[in-house]
């Protein structure tokens, strides 16, 4: 009339949840109890903690996160295609090929997107770079030094800031 039971399977949940009581049970009865500022402070590896650990993340990691997910899990279809090569046979190499070129159409995708520019230099078109001096451009008449006066004094007057006001005189 009953179905027969598999009294394995009975006993082994009854030693498993008799094994959690007695893990959670024992500690709490033979324990010793201490209470105090000290005994609640946070303490790893000899270094007491400074702040608390809830602290806010910028995005960009999540998104590490979330590729490094998508790309474990290519390398985990990879890994199967390459343990059964044999027994995939074209199909399979196709299969696999399709695959591989979806991922990196995505990424190219994203690359253009710039979802993988974090850099605030990354988000503003480059200035171009200069091929050419500029126009009426001669770098000699830039850098021409002029004599000992020009070290003591700038256009302005006044003696440079690299001096600090300590500035040899020649004899006149």
């Amino acid at each position: 009339m009953f179905p027969a039971f598999d009294w394995s399977a009975i006993v082994f949940l009854l030693a498993a949840v008799g094994l959690c009581v007695f893990m959670l049970a024992v500690p709490r009865l033979l324990g010793g109890r201490s209470k105090g500022f000290q005994k609640e402070e946070n303490f790893e590896s000899g270094v007491v903690g400074a702040g608390t650990a809830r602290i806010r993340l910028s995005a960009k990691f999540y998104v590490v996160a979330i590729f490094f997910v998508i790309f474990d899990l290519e390398a985990l279809y990879l890994y199967t295609y390459a343990v059964s090569v044999k027994q995939a046979g074209w199909v399979g190499f196709f299969t696999v090929l399709v695959f591989v070129v979806e991922l990196l159409v995505g990424l190219f995708y994203l690359l253009k997107l710039g979802a993988l520019n974090w850099s605030p230099i990354d988000k503003h078109p480059k200035t171009p770079r200069l091929l050419t001096a500029p126009a009426n451009f001669n770098l000699a008449n830039i850098t021409k030094f002029n004599g000992i006066e020009e070290l003591t004094t700038d256009p302005t007057g006044k003696v440079p800031a690299q001096s600090s006001g300590k500035v040899n005189q020649l004899p006149e």
